[in-house]
C-alpha cells in the first residue's frame, strides 16, 4: 500500500513537469509554491531596481515598493492583455497575502521594538508638546475634510460617518516612525537636537495613533456601542497581562538563559516568535487587528544590554527584504489610479495632500517654536513629522479590509501617503541644510560635552610630532574583532614603563637609565640586569596617566537595517555593551593607558569625516587606522623554474598576496581584494588628517610571534622622506617611554647595481613612473579620490631632502649613544641596490614584534616600482638565480598580473615598502605604515 502511494505521488510530480508541458504560472491549490515564487521574484526584483534609483535621491524603500505595486497593478502593467490573469490571478492573491500579512505582523513587532520610552522621558516636555500638536490639529482638520469625502464618495448605508471620521482623523494625524528614523539616519541627524526631539515625538505619536486605529477597528467590527466597549476592555486587559505578567516572566527567562548579556538564544527567539503569534491571535479574535497584538509584544521586549537590537538583527532581514515588500506591493496592486477620473476626485485628492501636510507641519512647527527651537529647526521638525510612509499604508489597508474605504478613496489616500513621504527628505534638506547642524554632529561624534567646541588642532601635530611633547594623544579606530590582535600589540609597545618608589603625581619626565659600555655593545641580558638593578634606586618616571592618552573610536556602519538605526538611538547603552570597546578599554586599564571611548554609527562614506572630526576635537598627535589582511590569499605568480630554484636553494618563499585583484582582475587566484570603499576611507584620512597617521596592516596569521615584556623589538625601515621621518620620530618616542623596548633602525642608501656587484633591474623612465602613480583613481561608487602620493617637491633638491633625513637620523643617533636609550636604539646603515629585498630579509631574520615604515616617496625617480615589479614577478629567489633570469621571458599573463598589482589602489595607498613586506615577509608581525600629516609634507616642500 505504501509503495503504491509513493509511486502515485512520483507519477503525479512527473506529469506536472515543464518538460511535459506544465505551465507553472497556473493556479494550483495543491501546489501554490510555483506561482508564489514567480510572483515574489518579480515583486522583489522590480522593487529593488526601483529602490536602487530612488535611493540616489535619499528616498525610503517603501516608495519603491508601493510604486512598484502600482506599476505591476491594473494602473500600468494590468493594461497589458492577460498580464494580470497569468501573473497575479485573483485566486492566487490569498496565498500572496498570507505571507505578506505574516511579514506585516513581524514588522509591527519591530516597530514596537524601535520604541524606547527612555527617549521620551529625556525630552518629555518638548516631545509631548510637539506630539500632541501634531495629533490634535491634523485630526481636527482631517475630520472636517472627511465630511465632504464621506458625502461624495462613501457608501453611507454600509459605513457610518462617525466611524469614517475617526478613521480619517487617524490617517491624517499618524506619523511613520520607521521611515522617519531612516530619513534621519540618511541625513546624519539622529543624534542632533532636532533628530532626538523628532524621534521622541514620533514615538508618542505612533503609540496614540495605533490606539486610535484599534478603537476604530473595534467600533467597525462591533454591532453595538456596548460591544465596542467590551472589545476595548478586553484588549486593555490583554495589554495589562502582557505588561504585568508576561513581561516579568520574559525578562526572567532572558536573564536565566544569559540572553541579555550574550544576545538572544535559540530558546528566547522561539519564545518571542510564539509570543508574537499568540498576541496577534488574541487581539484578532477579540475584534482588533492582529498587528496590534504584535505591536504590544514589541513594547514589552527589554532594551537592556542591547537585547532589543540583537533580537531585531535576527528577524529583520527576512521580514524587510522578502515579506514586507509583498505587503506594500499588494497595496500598489489594490491602488487603481484609473479610478481618479474626474475633476472632483482630483480636487479632493489635492485637498487631502494639502491638509495632511500643512496641518502636521504647522502643528509641530508651532509647538517646536514655542519650545525654543530656531526657525530652521522648527521647519525641519514640521517637515519630518509630516512623513507618512509605511504606517500610513498599513492604516489604509486596514481601512480597506474593514470596508471603511473603497477602491477610489483608498487610491486617493495612497497618493497622499506617497507625496508626503516623497517630499520629506528634499524639503528637510532645503529648510535645514547640513551646514547648520554639521558643527553639532561633529561635536557629538567627537564626544564633546558642548555644542560649540574649539576646532583648533594641536599646532605641534605636524611634522615629526607623532607622540612627542608633553601631551601625547593617540586616536585608535576600532572597526572589528579581527583588528584587535595588532592594535593590542601596538598598545603594549606604547605602554609607559613605571618605576617603583616614585610618586607619579610629582614626576613627569622619562626615567633615565645609566648604561655602561659603548652604545650598541650591550646584550639583551645586560640591559635587563641593569634595569633590574636600577629599579631599586630613585629615578624619575613618567606619569602613566599623562604619558599617553588613548581615545578609541568605534565605527559602526549605518545601513538600511532597523537594528542600525536602533543602535544610533541607543548609542549610550550600545557603547557600554560593545565587546570590542570593552576589550580595548580593559587592556588599556591593565597597561596603565587611560582609554576614552566613543562610538559613531554613520554611513560608510562618512567614516573619514567622522574620524577626522574626532581627531581634531581631541587634538590628536597620532591616528591609528587598522587594516587586516585576509588569511589564505594565494601567492604571487612565480614561474615553475624559479619556484624550484627557490626551494632547492633554501631561499625565502613567496607567501600569499592579499592586495591583488583590486580593480579589473577578474580572477581571484592572484589575491584577495580590499573593497573600494575601504581604500577610499584610508586615503581620505591620509589626505585630510591634521596629524600623522599610522595604517596598521595586520596579517593575522598563526605565525605571529608572541613576546614577553623583555623581548619587545621594533624594526624600522628608513628610506627617506617626510613619512619615514615621522616614523622615526614615533619609534624614538616609544623607545623613550617604554624602557623594555628595543628598536633597530635600518637606514637604506640606494647605490648602483654595478657598485653593489649585482645585475641591474630593468627600469622604466621617470616620466612613466610619474604618470602611473599620479593617475586619479575612483572608488567603486564612482566618487573621485585624489591620489595620496606625495607631489614632486618643487623647490627642494635631492641634496636638501637627504640633508633633512641625515639631521633626523643624527638626532636619533645622538640620543641613543648615551642615557636611557643606550643599547636599546640602534641605527644601522645599509648601502644596497635593492633596498626592498634587503628590508624583507632583515625582517625575516630579526622576526620583530612590529615593523614600521613610511608609505611615501620623495621624488618619482626614487620610486621602488622597478624592484617591486621584479619581486612580484620573480619572488625572493637566490641572488644568482635572479641575476641570471631574463626578465623578457615572462609570459604575457604574468606581466599583466604584475602590472595590475603595481597599479592597484592598495599599492598606492600603503606604499611600495609596505606592499613588499606584506607580500613577501614570512613573519606574522603587523606592519605600521606611517604617513606624515599634510602640514608636515607642506613644510618639507617649503
Amino acid at each position: 500500500m505504501m509503495h503504491e502511494h509513493l509511486v502515485g505521488m512520483l507519477s503525479k510530480r512527473a506529469s506536472a513537469s515543464v518538460v511535459s508541458g506544465h505551465n507553472p504560472a497556473t493556479v494550483d491549490p495543491s501546489n501554490p509554491l510555483q506561482l508564489f515564487i514567480i510572483q515574489a521574484g518579480i515583486i522583489i526584483i522590480f522593487t529593488r531596481i526601483l529602490g536602487f534609483f530612488l535611493a540616489k535621491i535619499k528616498q525610503p524603500s517603501v516608495i519603491a515598493e508601493v510604486i512598484g505595486g502600482i506599476i505591476l497593478g491594473p494602473t500600468v502593467m494590468g493594461r497589458i492583455p492577460h498580464f494580470t490573469e497569468h501573473i497575479f490571478p485573483q485566486p492566487s492573491i490569498p496565498y500572496l497575502s498570507l505571507v505578506a500579512n505574516i511579514g506585516l505582523l513581524f514588522f509591527l513587532f519591530i516597530i514596537g521594538l524601535e520604541i524606547d520610552v527612555s527617549i521620551v522621558r529625556r525630552n518629555a516636555f518638548s516631545s509631548t508638546a510637539i506630539s500632541m500638536s501634531g495629533l490634535i490639529l491634523p485630526f481636527g482638520l482631517g475630520a472636517a475634510l472627511s465630511y465632504g469625502i464621506y458625502k461624495d464618495f462613501i457608501n453611507q448605508e454600509r459605513v457610518s460617518y462617525g466611524h469614517f471620521l475617526l478613521f480619517a482623523g487617524t490617517a491624517f494625524s499618524i506619523t511613520a516612525l520607521p521611515v522617519l528614523a531612516r530619513i534621519l539616519g540618511s541625513l546624519n541627524m539622529v543624534q542632533t537636537r532636532v533628530g532626538t526631539i523628532v524621534l521622541a515625538a514620533g514615538v508618542g505619536n505612533d503609540v496614540i495613533g495605533w490606539v486610535l486605529l484599534a478603537l476604530t477597528v473595534a467600533l467597525v467590527n462591533a454591532q453595538t456601542g456596548v460591544t465596542a466597549v467590551y472589545i476595548l476592555l478586553a484588549v486593555v486587559g490583554w495589554a495589562l497581562v502582557l505588561f504585568f505578567l508576561i513581561k516579568p516572566a520574559f525578562i526572567w527567562l532572558a536573564r536565566r538563559t544569559g540572553s541579555l548579556e550574550k544576545g538572544p538564544s535559540q530558546l528566547m527567539l522561539t519564545v518571542t516568535i510564539l509570543l508574537v503569534f499568540a498576541s496577534g491571535f488574541v487581539t484578532d479574535i477579540l475584534g482588533v487587528h492582529a498587528i496590534f497584538g504584535a505591536f504590544l509584544v514589541g513594547l514589552i521586549i527589554p532594551h537592556e544590554g542591547g537585547f532589543a537590537v540583537a533580537l531585531t538583527e535576527k528577524i529583520e532581514d527576512l521580514v524587510l527584504t522578502t515579506m514586507l515588500p509583498l505587503y506594500f506591493t499588494l497595496s500598489g496592486l489594490r491602488t487603481q489610479l484609473g479610478t481618479l477620473d474626474g475633476g472632483l476626485v482630483w480636487g479632493y485628492t489635492i485637498a487631502i495632500i494639502l491638509v495632511a501636510f500643512s496641518s502636521k507641519f504647522l502643528g509641530c512647527a508651532t509647538a517646536a517654536k514655542l519650545c525654543g527651537f530656531t526657525w530652521r529647526e522648527t521647519g525641519a521638525i514640521g517637515s519630518l513629522m509630516s512623513c507618512k510612509g509605511l504606517v500610513e499604508l498599513v492604516v489604509l489597508n486596514i481601512g480597506l479590509q474593514a470596508g471603511i474605504l473603497d477602491t477610489r478613496t483608498f487610491s486617493m489616500f495612497v497618493v497622499m501617503a506617497l507625496v508626503t513621504t516623497f517630499v520629506t527628505t528634499p524639503l528637510t534638506q532645503l529648510i535645514y541644510p547640513a551646514k547648520y547642524y554639521e558643527e553639532e554632529v561633529d561635536a557629538i561624534r567627537a564626544g564633546a560635552d558642548s555644542k560649540h567646541v574649539d576646532d583648533s588642532c594641536d599646532p605641534s601635530a605636524g611634522r615629526g610630532t607623532a607622540l612627542t611633547g608633553a601631551a601625547r594623544r593617540l586616536l585608535v579606530v576600532l572597526d572589528g574583532f579581527e583588528h584587535l590582535p595588532g592594535l593590542l600589540t601596538l598598545m603594549q609597545l606604547m605602554r609607559p614603563s613605571i618605576a617603583p618608589r616614585v610618586d607619579p603625581t610629582t614626576t613627569t619626565g622619562l626615567r633615565q637609565r645609566h648604561s655602561q659600555g659603548p652604545s650598541g655593545a650591550e646584550t639583551e641580558d645586560d640591559i635587563s640586569e641593569k634595569e633590574s638593578a636600577s629599579s631599586t634606586q630613585q629615578h624619575r618616571s613618567s606619569n602613566p596617566k599623562a604619558a599617553v592618552g588613548v581615545s578609541a573610536l568605534r565605527l559602526i556602519e549605518l545601513t538600511d537595517r532597523t537594528s542600525a538605526v536602533m543602535r544610533v538611538a541607543e548609542a549610550e547603552s550600545t557603547l557600554r555593551a560593545d565587546p570590542i570597546i570593552n576589550v580595548f578599554r580593559t587592556f588599556g586599564q591593565l597597561n596603565n593607558l587611560p582609554v576614552d571611548s566613543s562610538m559613531a554609527v554613520v554611513n560608510a562614506d562618512e567614516y573619514a569625516n567622522t574620524v577626522i572630526a574626532r581627531a581634531q576635537r581631541a587634538q590628536t598627535n597620532f591616528l591609528v587606522v587598522p587594516w587586516t589582511v585576509p588569511e589564505g590569499s594565494s601567492a604571487a605568480p612565480v614561474t615553475a623554474a624559479l619556484q624550484e630554484q627557490a626551494t632547492s636553494a633554501g631561499g625565502f618563499r613567496s607567501i600569499s598576496n592579499p592586495f591583488e585583484t583590486i580593480f579589473g582582475n577578474a580572477s581571484g587566484a592572484d589575491g584577495v581584494s580590499r573593497s573600494p570603499e575601504n581604500i577610499a576611507f584610508v586615503r581620505r584620512v591620509f589626505q585630510t588628517a591634521p596629524c600623522d597617521v599610522g595604517l596598521l596592516v595586520d596579517k593575522s596569521t598563526p605565525a605571529a610571534p608572541g613576546f614577553l615584556p623583555g623581548q619587545q623589538h621594533v624594526l624600522v625601515g628608513f628610506m627617506g622622506g617626510p613619512d619615514d621621518r615621522s616614523a622615526l620620530s614615533l619609534v624614538h618616542a616609544l623607545c623613550e617611554s617604554n624602557l623594555s623596548l628595543r628598536v633597530t633602525v635600518l637606514r637604506f642608501r640606494r647605490i648602483g647595481a654595478d657598485e653593489a656587484g649585482e645585475a641591474p633591474i630593468p627600469s622604466m623612465p621617470p616620466t612613466v613612473h610619474h604618470a602611473q602613480h599620479t593617475r586619479a583613481p575612483t572608488t567603486g561608487a564612482g566618487a573621485h579620490v585624489q591620489d595620496t602620493m606625495y607631489p614632486t617637491m618643487q623647490g627642494t633638491s635631492s641634496i636638501e631632502a637627504t640633508l633633512e633625513d641625515d639631521v633626523a637620523l643624527k638626532k636619533v643617533e645622538d640620543a641613543s649613544s648615551s642615557g636611557a636609550l643606550s643599547g636599546r636604539l640602534v641605527v644601522k646603515t645599509i648601502s644596497t641596490s635593492r633596498p626592498l629585498r634587503d628590508f624583507i630579509r632583515a625582517v625575516d631574520e630579526v622576526q620583530p614584534t612590529l615593523i614600521v615604515c613610511g608609505r611615501g616617496r620623495r621624488m618619482p625617480t626614487m620610486t621602488h616600482r622597478d624592484e617591486l615589479r621584479f619581486l612580484i614577478r620573480n619572488g625572493l629567489v637566490d641572488p644568482q638565480a635572479a641575476d641570471n633570469l631574463n626578465d623578457d621571458s615572462a609570459s604575457t599573463k604574468e606581466n599583466a598580473s604584475t602590472e595590475r598589482a603595481l597599479s592597484s589602489e592598495t599599492c598606492k595607498t600603503i606604499g611600495e615598502p609596505a606592499m613588499a613586506i606584506t607580500r613577501f615577509a614570512t613573519t606574522g608581525a603587523s606592519c605600521l605604515v606611517v604617513a606624515a600629516s599634510m602640514r608636515a609634507r607642506h613644510i618639507a616642500q617649503a
